[in-house]
């Protein structure tokens, strides 16, 4: 009589290690993936709050430029914004609407956000 051998053969190893490597796979992915919506999600913050400060010092410095475009850059949480203000008017004498782009980058192509403000002539 042969005495039965214990143990898992080839094929149960190359299953196992199949449905491992797909989880694995899905694990990696789902990952990626959460981490890109954070950074994303920190982005849209720091265009948040570079906005605001933004609109708080153009109206505490009573900012009404001579031209209609602006820019300039902010520090803002150890980054730095870069800011684009185009300016329109309205329809009241002492009034322009401003669209204010942010970017993470000089070179403008990491964009933080598009708001729109409305200046008021000081």
């Amino acid at each position: 009589m042969k005495a039965r051998q214990r143990g898992f053969t080839l094929l149960e190893v190359c299953v196992a290690l199949g449905i491992a490597a797909v989880l694995a796979v899905m694990t990696s992915q789902v990952l990626r993936q959460r981490l890109a919506v954070q950074a994303g999600v920190q982005q849209h913050r720091l265009g948040a709050l570079c906005a605001r400060e933004l609109l708080a010092r153009f109206s505490v410095e009573q900012y009404w430029p001579s031209s209609d475009v602006g820019s300039g850059q902010l520090q803002q949480g150890g980054q730095v914004c870069h800011w684009h203000l185009q300016l329109r008017n309205t329809g009241v004498r002492d009034l322009r609407r401003g669209e204010l782009r942010l970017f993470a980058d000089r070179d403008q192509r990491l964009p933080l956000g598009q708001y729109t403000l409305f200046l008021e002539r000081p």
